[in-house]
């Protein structure tokens, strides 16, 4: 081949190189939205998006909390994000944590935390306790939990 082919040749595979590129950064997106069903409800498919800010990340319920109840109110979606302070009994184990509570137009409530995949709906009469037991499939863990009520009475969205 002589060195003007080459040069050719080369163009033209760093062209075919970008254009695929290019595709392939426009259909991870898509590929990835789609793996959502249409069919879920559209307050699932918000709260279970693994893009949304601080989603299945140690240490960023706050991230996720705001990103969620902003992308849910944007959609007419409202409720209120519930702080509370948690220490696990006999031992120095202790940290802070949010989570997004909702409520629909059908009257049910919905609760979700980063660390969990999808919103769980919360059983009529439980209380702000047995939502916090609810996120982490424990019927009481010998956890302590204080409600942050300051906060909590300014976190309606």
């Amino acid at each position: 081949m002589r060195l003007g082919e080459q040069s050719a040749q080369a163009k033209k595979q760093k062209t075919v190189s970008i254009t695929v590129s290019i595709i392939v950064s426009c259909l991870a997106p898509c590929l990835i939205l789609s793996a959502f069903s249409s069919r879920e409800p559209l307050h699932y498919r918000l709260a279970s998006d693994p893009t949304l800010k601080g989603k299945s990340k140690d240490g960023e319920c706050m991230d996720y909390a705001i990103a969620l109840s902003s992308k849910l109110a944007a959609n007419g979606i409202h409720g209120r994000l519930i702080f509370y302070r948690w220490h696990l009994q006999n031992t120095h184990q202790k940290g802070s944590h949010v989570f997004v509570m909702y409520h629909l137009p059908d009257k049910t409530e919905w609760v979700v935390d980063n660390e969990i995949l999808h919103p769980k709906a919360v059983p009529p009469e439980a209380s702000l306790l047995q939502r916090v037991f609810l996120l982490s499939n424990a019927p009481s863990a010998s956890v302590e939990v204080e409600f942050q009520d300051g906060l909590n009475h300014l976190s309606y969205f």
